[in-house]
């Protein structure tokens, strides 16, 4: 049986989040209640993976965090 983890209140930055393993666990954590930042090298590829952890977690609480 999977424990469930409560994650309100708290704030995670994931570098790298806009594909693969990134984007899953960001998307993992803002599930879990975190407010995320979503980190890329571009704006908007940000934006892009932001929409994608929205398409299935409309009330994410999201951060773009776009930097090199």
């Amino acid at each position: 049986m999977a424990t469930q983890i409560d994650l309100s209140g708290r704030t995670a930055l994931v570098t790298g989040s806009t594909q693969g393993i990134g984007l899953a666990i960001a998307a993992g954590l803002a599930a879990a209640g975190a407010r995320v930042g979503i980190n890329g090298r571009r704006q908007q590829r940000v934006e892009e993976a932001m929409q994608d952890v929205r398409e299935s977690l409309p009330d994410a609480d999201l951060v773009a965090v776009a930097g090199r």
